[in-house]
C-alpha cells in the first residue's frame, strides 16, 4: 500500500513530521542566500552507513572528490546488523559449499519477495550484479567463507557462515529452480588466517556475541574509508536543509558539533552508551540519548557545504521516528528499534523537502523468531481470535507480519509436549548464542501449560472451538500427507501427540521478550541512477537516495541479509550516476575541495 505521502501536501506534512527527538529540516536554501560556503566537492553523502560508505568508496574510486557526512561516528544501523549479506548466483562460498544458484533463480525468488514493488528489471539487474556486490565487500576487507549451516534457522551458530536466510525452503516461494543457501554471514577476521586485525572495540561481545558481526562489516568498511584520500569524513553533523540552484540541489547546510573538544568527546561517548542494545533492552538508555542530544543543541554550529555534480540522502530509515511511526505504521509503534539514533527520518524528510516523494512508508520489517529451536516451527501460532494466523516455518518478518497486521500483536505459539521436549534439548545443547538462548528461555518460564487444548485456550483468553478446529486442521493434514492449511512444508510440520500442550506467547514484551524492527519504506527513486523522484516521476536534478532512504529491494519483504546487499548495491548505483554526470559535465574532478583557507582540514 503506497502512503499519502506522495502528494505535495503530503511531503510538506512528511518535512515536518517529527518527535522531541528527532532531527529538525527545513525547507531547501537558495543558493544565493546561503551564505558563505565551508568547501567544495565533487559529490556530498549524508549518512555513514554501509549504504553512504558505498556510494563514497564506489565515488572515490573513480576519482571524485566526496564529503561524507555523519550525525554521530558513522557505521549506522549496518554497524548494529547481524552481519547477514544477501548474494546469490554462483558466489565463491556457495561454489565452496556445493550449492548450485544462479541470477535467474535467485531473481526468480526475489520476485515473490518483492511483490512489485520494484520492477521485475530491477530485481533482474540487483541479481546479475550478486557476485560483485559481495566483491566489492570482500575488496574493502570484509570477510566471507562456508560452511554452510546444515538446516535453517534465523541465525547460524558460530560454526557456520552460509545458511537459508529467507523463505526458500517454503513451498509457497518455490518455483522452477531448488532453494539456495544465500545468506553470507561476515565472518570475524581472527578467524580468518592472515586477515588483519581491525581496529576499535566490538560493541557487545558475551550475551550478543552474535551481533557483532555487523561491527566487523563496518569496521573494514570505515578502515577502506579512512584510508581513502579523496574521501573526508565530517563526523558529529547534522545535516539541517539542502541547497538548491535554478531549481538543482547544489548542497547541503549542516549543524556540527567542533571536532576535538569536550563536546565533540562526550556527545560521542553518550551515544555509544545510549546504542548498547542491552541498555535498550532494559530501558536504561534514554539519559544518554538525551545527552547527546542536548550537546546537539548547545554546542552545533552552522556549516554549508557545495557538490558539484550531486547530493547523495543514506540517513537511515524512521524507525525512531515516533510521529511517523505514530502516522504511517501505528501497530508497529510497540517494537524495539533496531537502527542507530540517526535513523530519525531526518534523510527521507530532507529529499520530501526538495520535492522528492515518500513511498510505502506503512512497510516495517518487525521480527519474531520461533527459530531456533528449530523445533518450534512445528507448532501452531494462534491469534487473538483462537485462528492460526500463518505457515509457522516462514522468515520472523512474515510472521511477525501477521501477528501485527491480523491480531493487532497478540499471539501464542502452541506446542505439544513432544515439540517442548524437542525444543528444550536444543536450548540446552550449548550450540546457540546467549541471545538467541535467553528469549527462548524466558519464553518457556512464561508459558501456560494444560492438559487440553481446550483448556489451554481459557487460559491464554482465545475462543476454544476456533483453537481446537485450527489444531484439529493442522494435525489431520499433516497424518494423512495432505498439504498443509497454510503451506507448511513436511519437515516443519508433526500433528501433535499426547499433552501436556503449551502456548508460549509471542507478543512484544520488554525486556524479556522483544520485537525488534526496523523501517523499509522510503524515498521514491528512479531504478536505473538512485535519483530522487517527485510527484510526476520526474527526478529532483542533483538528488540521489539510497539504502533505507529509498525504497529498495527489501521494501516489501524483509529477509536476512537483503537490507546490506542493497544499501551496498544502491549506494554504488547511486555513485555511478553521479560519476557518470560529473563526466557529461566535464568539470570538477580532482580539483580542490577548499574554497576557504583550512576549511577542507577542519571538516576532516
Amino acid at each position: 500500500m503506497a502512503s499519502d505521502a506522495n502528494s505535495a501536501s503530503g511531503a510538506r506534512e512528511l518535512v515536518d513530521m517529527r518527535d522531541a527527538s528527532s532531527s529538525v529540516v527545513d525547507l531547501p536554501l537558495d543558493a544565493r542566500a546561503a551564505g558563505p560556503v565551508d568547501a567544495v566537492y565533487d559529490a556530498i553523502v549524508i549518512g555513514f552507513g554501509l549504504a553512504g560508505a558505498s556510494a563514497a568508496l564506489e565515488a572515490a574510486e573513480q576519482g571524485l572528490k566526496i564529503l561524507l557526512i555523519d550525525r554521530f561516528q558513522g557505521g549506522g544501523a549496518s554497524q548494529m546488523s547481524g552481519g547477514i549479506v544477501y548474494a546469490g548466483g554462483g558466489t565463491h562460498v556457495q561454489k565452496s559449499c556445493g550449492v548450485e544458484d544462479s541470477p535467474a533463480a535467485m531473481a526468480d525468488y526475489l520476485r515473490k519477495e518483492v511483490g512489485g514493488l520494484v520492477s521485475d528489471e530491477a530485481v533482474q539487474r540487483f541479481c546479475d550484479d550478486s557476485l560483485e556486490t559481495l566483491g566489492f565487500l570482500e575488496r574493502h576487507g570484509v570477510n566471507f567463507s562456508g560452511p554452510k549451516a546444515p538446516k535453517k534457522t534465523s541465525h547460524p551458530t558460530d560454526q557456520y557462515y552460509l545458511y537459508f536466510s529467507d523463505n526458500g525452503t517454503v513451498p509457497a516461494y518455490m518455483g522452477q529452480h531448488a532453494p539456495a543457501e544465500r545468506g553470507h554471514r561476515t565472518k570475524n577476521p581472527a578467524k580468518v588466517p592472515g586477515a588483519p586485525p581491525l581496529p576499535g572495540k566490538k560493541p557487545h561481545g558475551g550475551f550478543s556475541e552474535g551481533a557483532d558481526m555487523g561491527w566487523y562489516l563496518m569496521a573494514a568498511i570505515k578502515q577502506a574509508v579512512a584510508k581513502n584520500p579523496l574521501i573526508t569524513v565530517l563526523p558529529q553533523a547534522r545535516a539541517r536543509r539542502l541547497i538548491v540552484e535554478n531549481g538543482v540541489v547544489v548542497g547541503v547546510q549542516v549543524d556540527a558539533i567542533p571536532q576535538g573538544g569536550l563536546s565533540s568527546r562526550v556527545h560521542r561517548w553518550a551515544e555509544r552508551l545510549a546504542n548498547k542494545l542491552t541498555f535498550q533492552v532494559m530501558q536504561v538508555h534514554r539519559p544518554f540519548a538525551a545527552l547527546f542530544r542536548s550537546i546537539e543543541k548547545l554546542s552545533s554550529r552552522p556549516r554549508t557545504f557545495r557538490a558539484r555534480h550531486g547530493v547523495v540522502i543514506a540517513a537511515g530509515g524512521y524507525i525512531r521516528n515516533r510521529a511517523m511511526m505514530a502516522r504511517y505504521a501505528a501497530p508497529y509503534v510497540r517494537t524495539l528499534p533496531i537502527g542507530s539514533f540517526g535513523d530519525d527520518g531526518a534523510g527521507i524528510r530532507l529529499g520530501a523537502s526538495a520535492g522528492g516523494v515518500g513511498d510505502h512508508l506503512d512497510r516495517i520489517s518487525a521480527w519474531r523468531f520461533i527459530n531456533p529451536p528449530y523445533d518450534w516451527t512445528k507448532g501452531v501460532v494462534i491469534g487473538a481470535s483462537g485462528d492460526r494466523l500463518t505457515n509457522e516455518e516462514q522468515y520472523g518478518a512474515h510472521l511477525s507480519r501477521a501477528i501485527y497486521e491480523q491480531s493487532d500483536g497478540r499471539a501464542w505459539l502452541v506446542v505439544d509436549d513432544a515439540i517442548w521436549r524437542a525444543a528444550l534439548q536444543e536450548v540446552n545443547s550449548g550450540d546457540l548464542f546467549e541471545f538467541q538462548k535467553f528469549p527462548v528461555k524466558q519464553a518457556q518460564k512464561g508459558a501456560k501449560k494444560a492438559g487440553s487444548i481446550a483448556e489451554l485456550a481459557g487460559k491464554i483468553g482465545v475462543p476454544a472451538e476456533a483453537m481446537e478446529a485450527a489444531i484439529r486442521a493442522y494435525g489431520d493434514a499433516a497424518r494423512s500427507g495432505a498439504p498443509d492449511p497454510m503451506g507448511k512444508s513436511d519437515a516443519c510440520r508433526q500433528a501433535f501427540g499426547p499433552g501436556p500442550y503449551y502456548a508460549i506467547n509471542l507478543r512484544h514484551e520488554m525486556p524479556i521478550s522483544p520485537i525488534t524492527a526496523l523501517s523499509t519504506g522510503g524515498l521514491r527513486v528512479d531504478e536505473h541512477s538512485g535519483g530522487v523522484l517527485d510527484e510526476r516521476g520526474q527526478t529532483v536534478p542533483g538528488l540521489y537516495a539510497a539504502g533505507r532512504s529509498a525504497i529498495g529491494i527489501p521494501s516489501n519483504n524483509y529477509v536476512s541479509g537483503l537490507s546490506l546487499a542493497d544499501c551496498t548495491w544502491s549506494g554504488r548505483r547511486a555513485a555511478s550516476a553521479i560519476v557518470k554526470r560529473s563526466r557529461a559535465d566535464g568539470r570538477g574532478e580532482g580539483r580542490d575541495s577548499a574554497l576557504s583557507p583550512g576549511a577542507a582540514a577542519e571538516a576532516g
